[in-house]
């Protein structure tokens, strides 16, 4: 399933909102071409994955006509009028809105995780004195975890969480 051309200017939209230039990161998203990368995610998913896909897309596009009661896409909004958009998204009384929102971001993440330079900047400490900190010593800083003595019964669905 290809999209279409404005499917893919509300993709780069919507993913530069998720990570967009100017933050503690080394870059935002919008130079790795996240519209490509979700339009081959897309295309290389099965129908009904490709269709949910799209479905989230669109959810995410549209989001504006209602929630800023604006007639404008997320494309055709401000920045942070979109990091507005995904964030009351997020916080829908939608289970099913707020965990295709979830997604889609976790998707921009996968792409920006390939990026070596926001590899670096994500695992390399910033604060000189936390990579310092001496680690804590003594009983006070182990935690005891048992198992239960008990043997799981049988029939009991959590009878592994206590191997």
């Amino acid at each position: 399933m290809k999209l279409f051309g404005f499917e893919l200017a509300w993709a780069a939209a919507a993913f530069d909102a998720v990570l967009p230039e100017g933050t503690a990161l080394p870059h935002g998203i919008a130079r790795m071409n996240p519209a490509r990368f979700f339009a081959d995610v897309v295309a290389s998913s099965p129908l009904e994955q490709s269709l949910g896909l799209r479905a989230t897309l669109w959810i995410v596009a549209l989001a504006p006509l209602w929630l800023l009661r604006r007639p404008r896409t997320i494309r055709d909004i401000a920045p942070d009028d979109r990091r507005r958009v995904l964030e009351r998204l997020l916080a829908s009384p939608v289970y099913a809105v707020r965990q295709l929102v979830v997604a889609f971001k976790a998707m921009g993440s996968m792409l920006y995780a390939q990026s070596p330079e926001a590899r670096a900047a994500m695992t390399t400490p910033r604060d000189p004195s936390f990579a310092a900190a001496p680690a804590a010593s003594g009983a006070e800083s182990l935690v005891t975890i048992r198992a239960s003595a008990k043997a799981p019964e049988e029939g009991d669905a959590h009878g592994h969480a206590a191997e």
